[in-house]
């Protein structure tokens, strides 16, 4: 739903981009239809790109990927400043006189042009500086003999052709940094099929947390093929939880499959299958890339982490992700003493930028006696409603009769 508009509003911004130049450079007609080929051309290139990202073509879709993707970063970020920098101006202008059509037509220009240069310069090195966010979940439950447990999650990792092997010795830097007693990823570890090209398999395999690395599906595994994916991340030294359960000292793990993988309402029924299997008596985390709720589920699990959204990648997108995700990004109460933490992401997605959302693997220390970590609340969830083996859309009906107090 979400990619349509997307992808409508991709198209006005070429159009705008191109009436800007036509108009900034007071272009010919002729001039106006080679801007124009060039335009449509920069634009699908990240749809070539995506149609050779294997032999024999590899090299070729690296090539279009940096240019097709980091050509759509500019063009969001052109139409932003461009904006901004009308406003300006017109504020200006109006304080102290409108000069020349031609002097105001060129300086629009210019300063757009500054501005998105400015803004792709921060925005191409905040995608590099990867936050470490740690949230506290203080539980009544035993967690083992270390009374605090630490919890690292990682999610939209996106592992291909614009995040590769230099990336991926970062996160772990900072993985390894603060000793997390397991890893969990919490979908899209890998971008594309380009990603199963990329060697990182045995730098991930080598990083061991004491409890293990465990990590769900995500939409994009689903891209790449799950024949291909799962082997990858196992490779990887992933225990891979497709609709299944784990326990490890003092925690219940439980991942499900992104709906990708699956039917029209499969992977809700999956899910309130195993939540029903689930007892009361560990603290519980269940890892799903989306962030949605079912009805219900928020009293058989202690903790969701999911990812997806990536808060946006680039501001002001964070506003179109939030009309489709209301748990946009952070960290949200729900009932009885259950939370749901919703990731940005720890990569990228298509474009290297990201501006006002920076990439983040969070660490969740999770024990008796920790101070209350707040959280936001939500009025309604986008969720999913499970019905005589049937999915559909809802926000308030419940998937289980037996909800606990």
């Amino acid at each position: 739903m979400i990619f349509p508009f997307f992808m409508a509003l991709y198209g006005l911004a070429h159009v705008f981009i191109w009436h800007v130049l036509v108009v900034g450079f007071a272009l010919s007609l002729p001039a106006s239809a080679v801007l124009g080929g060039v335009l449509l051309g920069l634009g699908l290139t990240p749809f070539f790109a995506r149609r050779m990202d294997r032999q024999p073509f590899k090299r070729v879709g690296r090539v279009l990927s940096w240019i097709g993707y980091t050509w759509a970063g500019l063009v969001l970020l052109f139409t932003m400043a461009r904006l901004a920098t009308d406003l300006m101006l017109g504020g200006w202008f109006v304080l102290v006189g409108a000069p020349s059509h031609a002097a105001a037509r060129v300086s629009s220009l210019i300063l757009s042009l500054s501005l998105t240069g400015l803004l792709a310069i921060y925005a191409f090195f905040e995608r590099s500086r990867i936050q470490v966010e740690t949230i506290n979940v203080p539980t009544t439950k035993d967690v083992g003999p270390s009374t605090v447990l630490c919890i690292a999650q990682i999610s939209d990792v996106h592992i291909g052709t614009m995040n590769g092997h230099r990336r991926i010795q970062t996160l772990l830097k900072r993985l390894q940094e603060h000793e997390p007693d397991v890893v969990v990823s919490t979908g899209d570890l890998i971008d594309s099929h380009a990603g199963l090209a990329v060697p990182v398999t045995e730098a991930l395999a080598a990083f061991k947390p004491r409890f293990g690395k465990f990590a769900v599906i995500g939409n994009h595994e689903c891209y790449a093929g799950l024949e291909s994916a799962l082997p990858f991340m196992e490779r990887c030294g992933f225990v891979v939880l497709r609709n299944t359960a784990v326990v490890v000292p003092g925690l219940r793990l439980v991942g499900v499959d992104d709906p990708a993988a699956s039917k029209p309402g499969e992977a809700a029924r999956c899910e309130a299958q195993i939540l029903r299997g689930v007892s009361d008596d560990t603290f519980t985390v269940l890892l799903k890339h989306r962030p949605d709720v079912l009805p219900g589920s928020e009293t058989r699990f202690d903790l969701q982490l999911s990812g997806h959204t990536h808060k946006g990648q680039i501001f002001p997108f964070g506003f179109l992700t939030r009309l489709y995700y209301p748990a946009h990004a952070g960290l949200f109460r729900l009932a009885r003493a259950s939370y749901l933490y919703v990731s940005r992401g720890t990569g990228a997605w298509g474009p290297p930028f990201r501006l006002l959302a920076p990439p983040e693997i969070t660490l969740f220390r999770v024990g008796p006696g920790l101070p209350d970590p707040g959280g936001q609340t939500l009025s309604t969830l986008p969720s999913v409603e499970v019905i005589g083996g049937r999915a559909s859309s809802a926000s308030t009906v419940t998937a289980f009769s037996d909800r606990r107090s």
